[in-house]
């Protein structure tokens, strides 16, 4: 029998306004000197791909585990603007990886949690690190927006980038969200579709060592897409960019790099007038080239995008430009790379990317590709990882008496083996 696949609402697109770069100049300076950074970059953390050597980690120190949403990541930003005179009001903004800042209406406000009966104390001087997303309910046609906050970097004008994951989320839940849901009973007859332009919601986490509930319960619940998990350190500091205690976890199939796409030469006709050769256009041009950034503004070809002739006529179709923007793409069990499609066919693009992954990213990837980490592979350590985290933390433990973790993890392996392809 195939798995069954489940069909997800896309990714969704950034809302709000996009605020001109000058124009965003200083929002960029106020969450510098909030965060006390020395310059002005996206702040936002990047994981590591899950290698083998990542099993031990997770037995080393103690990890918390999340779903990884396939959605749109963004730091939210919860600041305040001027109306003149003494008074100011909530004023709320997106971040994406390109550090673009969108003007959200209408703004957060959050009552203040040291004032959260007095409706002119409201909360800014925050930002919050999570992910947009379209969750389809049962009933309804159109998905809801919602925004599911994995971290945080500050809260109410205080920096907690160098605290532990757990009291972040502390921050996040005692600060942030208890004062956010406070304030929603206030209000009569509340529904859905009140909560514009999204909802806030707190991703659960679970012990790295949940596994089997995350594959059996956790994950073919969702109301979102997914393509994998991410374990983060409990005891280590929020870190700008690269942070080697965020690991990325994503079985065989869902591993992709995002390239940038370079289209080739089209070729030439003769338009029978007696001049000169010109392009033919409509044709397939040759090749599809896949570059990776080797350092900055330095991109070199690295593989070939397979594209067959329908692919061509639907890329054709969109009236898009195509040359130039980064792709998501994974490698075929023939060796041949392809693009990862949306539920209409049509390319993932990442225009929410800034530029396509680093070579070093591209290996990682490629090594997780070469000699995968599987779903079978983390359940067979899961109680391994309970155990070293039970005697750090004193706890008597118990070994199970049975495997059907393990037959449960086969069987979803073999009937992922029935399908046809890569991602979707």
């Amino acid at each position: 029998m195939p798995a069954t696949v489940i069909s997800h609402a896309p990714p969704p697109q950034m809302p709000g306004f996009l605020i001109p770069g000058h124009d965003a100049q200083a929002l960029k300076e106020a969450v510098a000197n909030l965060l006390e950074r020395d310059n002005l970059r996206f702040p936002g953390a990047q994981p590591v791909s899950f290698a083998r050597e990542h099993v031990a980690e997770l037995q080393r120190q103690e990890y918390f585990m999340c779903e990884k949403t396939d959605g749109l990541r963004c730091l939210l930003f919860l600041h305040w603007q001027d109306l003149g005179g003494p008074d100011v009001e909530p004023a709320t903004f997106l971040i994406d990886r390109k550090n673009n800042y969108y003007n959200v209406t209408p703004p957060f406000n959050i009552p203040h949690y040291m004032h959260p009966n007095d409706p002119d104390k409201f909360l800014f001087g925050t930002v919050l690190d999570g992910e947009l997303v379209h969750d389809q309910y049962p009933g309804e046609p159109e998905p809801r927006l919602n925004y599911y906050v994995f971290d945080t970097l500050a809260v109410s004008n205080q920096n907690v980038t160098s605290k532990t994951l757990d009291k972040r989320l502390g921050r996040l839940q005692e600060w942030v969200l208890k004062p956010y849901h406070a304030s929603l009973k206030k209000i009569p007859n509340i529904k859905p579709d009140d909560l514009k332009p999204f909802a806030l919601k707190d991703k659960k986490t679970y012990p790295a060592y949940s596994l089997q509930e995350m594959f059996s319960n956790v994950l073919p619940s969702l109301k979102h897409g997914n393509d994998g998990l991410i374990f983060t350190c409990k005891s280590t500091r929020y870190e700008f960019g690269t942070d080697r205690h965020i690991l990325k976890w994503k079985p065989p199939h869902e591993n992709t790099i995002d390239f940038k796409l370079r289209l080739g030469e089209f070729p030439l006709i003769d338009p029978g007038d007696g001049g000169d050769s010109i392009p033919d256009y409509d044709a397939m041009p040759v090749p599809f080239q896949l570059l990776v950034q080797h350092n900055q503004n330095n991109y070199q070809p690295f593989a070939t995008l397979s594209v067959r002739p329908d692919e061509w006529d639907m890329l054709k179709g969109l009236n898009q430009r195509l040359d130039g923007r980064i792709i998501e793409c994974y490698r075929h069990p023939n060796g041949q790379w392809m693009f990862k499609k949306e539920g209409d066919g049509t390319p993932r693009w990442r225009d929410d990317k800034k530029d396509a992954n680093h070579i070093s990213t591209v290996n990682s990837v490629l090594a997780s590709i070469e000699n995968p980490v599987t779903e079978l592979d983390l359940l067979e350590n899961q109680e391994n990882i309970k155990k070293e985290d039970y005697a750090r933390k004193g706890k008597e433990y118990y070994p199970p008496q049975d495997g059907s973790g393990e037959r449960d993890a086969k069987k979803r392996k073999f009937s992922q083996a029935e399908l046809n392809g890569g991602p979707h």
